[in-house]
């Protein structure tokens, strides 16, 4: 199976989990943090320093995946801040469209192709994300609880796809780009968490071990840039 089939059965199961949440109730609103991207400039200056490596072909479609990937968190968010109009949506789609901009980079400063051939919202090259799309959609319009869940359960599966990625990448200035995408994706669950836990749901984490996901939640957001082994420019 590639990794892109197992994110697609790995986020349709999660999703399934969402019958366990109420579809109304709770409180409204919900606050506007959760952006955690930061700006791309100070990364990038890093890794115009590194040298440039051979990039293998795992390489290259970790690449492609992640810059789809990451569009299509994007994506749903702006869509699920049209339905709900609460900003934690607003804001952590604006932190992937920094994260999509420093995968296009990286495809760039390698010469590889972007998947990403038309921007619109809901577009994918790889039919694997429009059918994610539509169906992370579909389930976070029915309740903002379960717009949270779909957030949760993207977060919470990018993180785990970015450690495999990690471990896949030997090339410097692309674990620079996972450990800065890692970085927000742990940002954007910290956010997510606790506005599920208002409706009554402790998000168990579904794809990171558990005791993972209590390190994230019980400690502050992460800010400025993280060089490839994931400690601080």
């Amino acid at each position: 199976m590639t990794d892109t089939s197992r994110f697609a059965c790995s986020a349709f199961v999660a999703a399934l989990l969402t019958l366990a949440l109420p579809a109304q109730g709770g409180p409204g609103g919900g606050g506007g943090g959760g952006g955690g991207g930061g700006g791309n400039a100070t990364v990038i200056a890093y890794i115009q320093t590194l040298p440039y490596q051979t990039i293998d072909t795992d390489e290259q479609q970790l690449l492609t995946q992640m810059r789809e990937e990451e569009k299509l968190a994007r994506d749903v968010y702006l869509t699920l801040f049209q339905q709900w109009q609460v900003p934690v949506f607003h804001n952590i789609a604006a932190s992937e469209q920094s994260h999509m901009d420093l995968i296009a980079f990286a495809l760039q400063r390698y010469q590889l192709p972007d998947p990403v051939l038309n921007d619109q919202v809901g577009e994918f090259s790889n039919p694997v994300f429009t059918l994610l799309y539509d169906f992370a959609v579909e389930v976070g319009q029915v309740s903002l609880p379960f717009a949270l869940l779909i957030g949760a359960i993207i977060e919470d599966l990018d993180i785990n796809d970015l450690d495999h990625a990690l471990v896949i990448t030997d090339n410097q200035d692309i674990d620079t780009v996972w450990q800065n995408l890692q970085k927000g994706s742990r940002n954007h669950m910290r956010a997510f968490y606790p506005q599920l836990a208002t409706y009554g749901v402790i998000y168990p984490g579904f794809f990171i071990a558990p005791a993972v996901l209590q390190a994230i939640v019980t400690t502050p957001n992460e800010v400025g840039a993280l060089d490839e082994n994931g400690d601080p420019l």
